[in-house]
């Protein structure tokens, strides 16, 4: 089960070899990069860096991009595309992030479908485990089904695609829905204001239609996480 919760703040929980990149990504002369350090010791300047257009375009198209953090990927990947789809909201974007981070990667570097991360393919799962749950445990359950559905909907949608075709199973705009209304029912929970998600999960409610056909333009045109 994929109890844990996106966790906000990627950014720390970089490593030290994310910002040894973010330094000669960005910085191009010595004193550059005395500033650049300076400024990283201020969160609000690291945001505001971690918006530049030449970092994404380090990721992207830099050899040593396999060797960023899960985190530092996908933040900056899904930073970028969601600005470029309109979607501005700092949080929706860091929510996005955390959860491709942490579920969005096979355990090994062949490039495949993370099936071993996966509760299950299908929401039905998901209802049935919803009518048997208790109050506590439904939220636990929306957030899960939420979370795997993004994922899959968001890198994976190829992968989708083909399923559908071969087993005419629900497509990704199916899933897309699965996503919106369990992020909203996690929102409307009582836990989730003890867990200080409630404002989160509705905003990435809201932005995760176009959230979701952007990022599958970034996977498509940049990416190679296979399907």
């Amino acid at each position: 089960m994929m109890t844990r919760f996106p966790r906000p703040g990627c950014w720390y929980r970089f490593s030290a070899a994310d910002w040894q990149f973010i330094r000669d990504s960005l910085a191009l002369t010595p004193q550059d990069r005395d500033s650049l350090m300076t400024l990283l010791d201020d969160p609000e300047a690291v945001k505001m860096i971690l918006d530049h257009p030449k970092l994404f375009e380090a990721v992207v198209m830099g050899r040593r991009a396999a060797l960023l953090s899960p985190e530092m990927f996908f933040f900056t990947i899904v930073r970028h595309t969601l600005k470029q789809a309109g979607v501005d909201d700092l949080e929706v974007a860091d929510y996005i992030a955390v959860v491709c981070a942490d579920f969005g990667l096979p355990a090994t570097a062949e490039q495949t479908i993370p099936s071993n991360r996966l509760h299950s393919l299908y929401s039905i799962d998901y209802i049935q485990a919803l009518e048997n749950a208790g109050a506590h445990e439904r939220f636990f359950i929306h957030v899960q089904c939420a979370n795997q559905f993004l994922v899959l909907t968001s890198l994976y949608p190829d992968f989708l695609h083909r399923r559908a075709e071969r087993r005419g199973a629900p497509d990704v705009d199916y899933y897309e829905k699965v996503v919106v209304s369990h992020l909203e029912a996690a929102g409307r929970h009582a836990l989730a204001g003890e867990f200080a998600l409630d404002d989160t999960l509705s905003e990435v409610a809201a932005a995760f239609p176009p959230a979701r056909r952007a990022l599958n333009h970034t996977v498509r045109e940049y990416l190679s996480l296979g399907a």
